[in-house]
């Protein structure tokens, strides 16, 4: 009797096991909570997400067990136009961001690229891009996505912009008078130390995205969004989304 229960408990063990690391590493699923997607996704629609595409991590922990994490090659690059599923970095005053928030946005911006919204526009480096929807005409966007290596230079006047960057790439920062300390050592630049992408959501003129939080840190990707395996709203389900591709 003993036996029988013990080799239960480790078959359901290790289906626990199973399911996790799958769930973790290969695929999940997310539902679509706000408008900010309107174009390609709808509020209830449900998506299953390509978690292994930009080298998913292991789980740290299973069950409050921690386990060494592990991270696998890359399938693809990040490209100009993918919809992706990140988690928030937070909002743009948040020194400590609340964890395990998700959302899902089209990457407009990689690495040192140059992002700007005007006249309606988006552009890239200069490159005109057509959106889903176009942006209001008065709404005006301008920023470089920040890259490994890129040098931000310190002063009394640009600190209070990137003080929480700065802080979340694991830096204490702080001004004392007319000085600023990066690790209680006095700095006149900043070396960014993460490669970030510029998340906007196809319903540019209803979205919350980086251009009021900034660029989603590249660890904070979680993977790709492949179809909608189910969609509801009050009226009902809508059959005819069910096993749409993303684009």
């Amino acid at each position: 009797m003993w036996r029988k229960s013990r080799d239960v408990v480790t078959i359901v063990f290790f289906t626990v096991l199973f399911a996790a690391g799958l769930k973790s590493c290969i695929v999940d699923a997310f539902r679509i909570p706000t408008e900010s997607m309107r174009e390609t996704l709808l509020p209830g629609d449900f998506l299953l997400v390509n978690k292994f595409i930009y080298g998913a991590r292991t789980p740290s922990s299973i069950l409050y067990i921690p386990l060494p994490s592990f991270q696998f090659p890359k399938l693809s690059k990040i490209h100009h136009g993918d919809v992706i599923v990140f988690e928030f970095p937070g909002e743009s005053n948040e020194l400590y961001p609340v964890r395990h928030q998700f959302l899902v946005k089209r990457c407009v911006g990689l690495p040192h690229d140059t992002v700007t919204i005007s006249n309606g526009a988006l552009e890239i480096n200069g490159r005109g891009f057509i959106l889903k929807k176009k942006p209001d005409m008065k709404n005006f966007f301008t920023t470089i996505v920040p890259f490994v290596g890129m040098e931000i230079l310190l002063d009394t006047a640009s600190f209070k912009q990137w003080r929480v960057f700065i802080h979340r790439e694991g830096h204490a920062v702080e001004q004392r008078g007319e000085k600023i300390y990066v690790d209680n050592k006095e700095a006149h630049a900043y070396r960014v130390e993460k490669n970030y992408y510029f998340a906007l959501g196809d319903n540019v003129n209803n979205s919350y995205d980086s251009r009021f939080w900034g660029c989603v840190p590249e660890e904070n990707i979680i993977g790709k969004p492949m179809l909608i395996y189910w969609s509801r709203d009050d009226n009902g389900i809508r059959w005819n989304r069910i096993g749409q591709l993303i684009r």
